[in-house]
């Protein structure tokens, strides 16, 4: 008989357990959800402008919620082993305690995109890279660029990469004092 009570015991502690278990779950799913970093607005507004003026979305590699700066998007993985996944972005998500992620590499190779690089990309300012190259860009070199002051890789502005910029580069462009590799042939107006 005690052989039974011991496991009606063991029973009772494994139940309560469960119960208090299953009457946390809502309190640390809530508190995770609201823990969880999200994409700066005004850089998600940006890159979904962008997006849809050139006919694409986010890819679902990166985009696996609806958040933009989730999935690979938000990993640690080089984006250099997705070639295939274009456009691609990279997120840093460690802003206002882990809570708020900026978009801080942009790839946008090789997708034939035409006309003048749009000004909402100004509004990406914590953008690191930016990687354009073989489409077919035209104009001048966006004023906002000087802006922009975190960047430390532009690949690619003009010359065999098919993009095509003219007229004179913004003086503001030396406010770019992160900048190392600038892939490209200034414009031939430049000076």
């Amino acid at each position: 008989m005690r052989s039974s009570g011991i496991s009606v015991i063991v029973v009772v502690r494994h139940l309560a357990w469960l119960v208090l278990i299953l009457c946390s779950w809502p309190r640390v799913a809530a508190a995770q959800a609201q823990q969880a970093p999200k994409t700066d607005p005004v850089e998600a507004a940006a890159l979904n402008t962008i997006l849809g003026r050139w006919g694409k979305k986010a890819s679902w590699e990166w985009n696996i919620s609806g958040e933009l700066c989730s999935g690979f998007a938000s990993t640690e993985i080089d984006w250099d082993y997705y070639p295939t996944i274009n456009p691609f972005i990279k997120c840093d998500c460690s802003f206002s305690n882990n809570t708020l992620c900026h978009i801080t590499k942009l790839g946008i190779n090789l997708n034939n995109f035409t006309g003048v690089l749009p000004e909402e990309l100004g509004n990406m300012t914590k953008l690191q890279q930016l990687r354009a190259s073989d489409n077919g860009f035209i104009g001048k070199i966006p004023h906002y660029f000087g802006s922009m002051t975190n960047l430390e890789d532009i690949m690619s502005f003009s010359g065999f990469e098919g993009n095509s910029f003219e007229g004179p580069i913004p003086e503001n462009l030396s406010n770019l004092t992160r900048l190392e590799n600038f892939t490209g042939i200034f414009p031939s107006s430049a000076t």
